[in-house]
Parts: structure tokens; C-alpha cells; sequence
């Protein structure tokens, strides 16, 4: 990437060059942060010196433009590639359901719990911290024990 140099910047801002020159180099500011940093150094240079400085009157409406321009065409890009990654997930699960599969691991995966869980039994036998299957059913039903057992018995709650 091409960089300007500090003169080209200093007569980008007393707008002594080409309007083309300008403009490009108007664009290479919202690409280049070194540019950015060489273009503000500028104004901190003449800022000592007392001068007043003043950028083109259409400079901040036309980045701003382009800035909208920009996000304008992010946006439309990422709406239709959302859109194609949502409609080809449900393509799949659509596939998927009536296929079967989803109704073969749902019986398929207790029986490999299962099985894993008599495996780890069997070669650690012995050993209590093994947490048995079924333990978030057994929590439930204790919770709910619990939550019975703090319910006023003066009143009768209607379900």
C-alpha cells in the first residue's frame, strides 16, 4: 500500500491539490491508519503555530457517506448469508426427522449410558464416587419432596 507524504498532507489540508489527488486521498484515510496519524500530526504541527485550520466544508459529509455505504452493503451481505445458513440448518433437520435419526438416538442413547455406566462399575469396583444413573431424576423428586413439605397445610393451593 502506497503512503502519502507529509507535504502531500499538508497541501491536502490548504487544498492545494488536484481534486482527484484529493479525493484519493480522502479514500486512503479510511484504509490506512498510519496516513490517519500522519495526517493528524499535521494538525497538531499547525495547531502550535497558531494558524487555524479548517477542512473541506463537504469533507465529514462525504466520509460519513461512505461510512453508511459501507455498513449498508455488511449488512444486506450478512441478512442473505444468516438467511442461507438458517434455511439450509432447517433443510437438515427436516431431512434428519423424517428420516429417522433423531428417533434412533433417542433410543440408541440411554442404552449407551447404560452401558458406559455398568463399564465404569465393573472396573472400579469398589470405589463410591461414582455417581449412579438416574441422579437428576432422584434430585427432582427430592426437590419437589422439599417444596411439598414447605407449603402451608392450612390452605389449599389450587393447581
Amino acid at each position: 500500500m502506497a503512503h502519502y507524504s507529509r507535504e502531500e498532507w499538508k497541501g491536502f489540508m490548504e487544498g492545494t491539490l488536484e481534486e482527484e489527488k484529493s479525493g484519493a486521498m480522502e479514500g486512503h484515510l479510511l484504509t490506512c491508519e498510519q496516513c490517519v496519524s500522519e495526517y493528524l500530526s499535521c494538525f497538531s504541527e499547525e495547531g502550535e503555530s497558531g494558524d487555524v485550520i479548517e477542512l473541506h466544508p463537504q469533507f465529514t459529509s462525504s466520509v460519513m457517506k461512505r461510512i453508511e455505504g459501507m455498513e449498508a452493503k455488511r449488512r444486506g451481505k450478512a441478512k442473505r448469508r444468516d438467511i442461507f445458513y438458517y434455511s439450509a440448518a432447517a433443510c437438515l433437520t427436516l431431512f434428519f426427522m423424517f428420516a429417522g435419526v433423531f428417533e434412533g438416538f433417542a433410543g440408541v442413547i440411554p442404552e449407551i449410558a447404560k452401558a458406559d455406566m455398568q463399564m465404569i462399575t465393573s472396573s472400579r469396583s469398589g470405589n463410591q464416587d461414582i455417581i449412579e444413573f438416574g441422579w437428576s431424576d432422584k434430585l427432582m423428586n427430592s426437590t419437589l419432596t422439599f417444596l411439598d413439605a414447605m407449603k402451608p397445610k392450612d390452605k389449599e393451593v389450587l393447581d
